[in-house]
């Protein structure tokens, strides 16, 4: 089927999961390039696809539809200023990455957030990468429509001016933000740059594992130690428990890069001419519980199987608070949504005060429009961390 062929030239190219924004999605968005393009049938237009760079790029621009807004979900940015103001050196240069960074929304959110938080604008910079050069040319731009503005977002004059019935972001702000075109699956495309905070947000969601673990390899060889890794909420599971740590900041889904221990000095060995040591016994074979094969599983994107370990866990563990934790994620990222609200309602009957259950259970519950369960919710995370 010609239609699988392409999904397979997106996968290759961006690392697109079809599964993700479903094949209805992708067929329309072929439709439409085969209209602008003037050919009578699928056959001609995947013969032009073939052959023409140019025109994988136009369709891959029409199956990449932005959504955001200023200050999207909030809580990130106030996760940000507080790091600021506790724990960066204001005498540093802080470099900042904001990937995708779409229309500009983002970026241009991080600006105000770093002035607000008491830096000059002479004191970071942020790098702003898309795949997407429609994208891009709107973001520099940087005139927006009240729809860019949702929630209890206020459009204050001194970060934007009024250009008719639209609004500009200030220059002052613009300036801080340097906007290029950059594909994170392409080899070395964050050579050379070292960042102490990144916001990758609702990219890993779109992509096969493959490329997953791709994106997060490019971004983890350019966040430095002790720098904050920002992601979306049902983008958690993929962040390695060895290499970063959450932040206690709810709903910011933030992780601080580990810095790994020193490698202990090698002693200097001693030739002398003694009889060698015995041969020591084998040590046993430690094997690793299910739950930490679960774990290695969900590395792998191996999920079904990691599932699969989770519940083989709880049937001799009933009361394991965590296991419940780590199958919902599994199942959240199945996109199993029902099972996944099952097992973190588990995890918090088990353990009322479980953090990182309380804070899966609000974001399932806000994602379902069930905004009075998320904010009482939230209002017990918040109870525990002012105890």
């Amino acid at each position: 089927m010609l239609q699988t062929t392409i999904e397979a030239m997106l996968r290759q190219k961006i690392g697109l999961d079809a599964n993700s924004i479903g094949s209805n999605s992708i067929a329309y968005a072929i439709n439409q390039r085969r209209l602008c393009c003037g050919l009578p049938t699928l056959k001609d237009y995947y013969d032009r696809l073939k052959h023409s760079s140019e025109e994988l790029d136009a369709l891959i621009e029409t199956v990449v539809v932005p959504e955001t807004w200023f200050f999207r979900d909030r809580e990130p940015f106030v996760c940000l200023k507080h790091w600021i103001k506790t724990e960066w050196n204001p005498n540093s240069t802080l470099r900042v990455l904001s990937a995708p960074c779409s229309t500009g929304e983002e970026p241009y959110s991080i600006a105000i957030t770093l002035l607000e938080a008491g830096l000059s604008s002479a004191q970071f910079r942020i790098d702003a990468i898309d795949i997407s050069q429609v994208a891009l040319e709107k973001a520099k731009r940087a005139t927006y429509t009240k729809r860019a503005f949702r929630g209890e977002t206020s459009i204050n004059p001194a970060y934007f001016q009024t250009v008719e019935d639209r609004y500009q972001v200030r220059s002052h702000i613009r300036e801080t933000v340097q906007f290029m075109r950059k594909n994170l699956l392409e080899p070395n495309s964050l050579l050379r740059h070292e960042y102490q905070v990144i916001f990758c947000r609702n990219l890993l969601i779109y992509l096969d594992q493959p490329a997953r673990s791709q994106v997060i390899n490019t971004l983890d060889q350019a966040l430095s130690f002790s720098g904050l890794l920002f992601v979306g909420s049902a983008e958690t599971l993929q962040i390695s428990s060895r290499q970063y740590q959450p932040v206690a900041h709810p709903v910011a889904f933030a992780y601080q890069k580990i810095k790994p221990p020193p490698a202990a000095p090698q002693k200097a060995s001693i030739k002398a001419p003694i009889a060698a040591p015995p041969k020591p016994k084998p040590t046993p074979a430690v094997s690793l519980s299910k739950l930490e094969q679960a774990k290695q599983l969900v590395d792998r994107g191996q999920l079904t199987e990691a599932a699969q370990l989770c519940k083989a866990h709880l049937a001799l563990d009933r009361t394991n608070a965590n296991a419940y934790l780590l199958l919902g994620k599994i199942y959240q990222e199945l996109n199993q949504i029902q099972p996944a609200e099952q097992a973190f309602q588990k995890a918090i009957y088990l353990n009322p005060n479980f953090y990182d259950a309380l804070i899966e259970l609000a974001v399932l519950k806000e994602q379902q429009g069930d905004l009075a369960t998320a904010t009482r919710l939230k209002a017990r995370v918040q109870r525990l961390l002012n105890l």
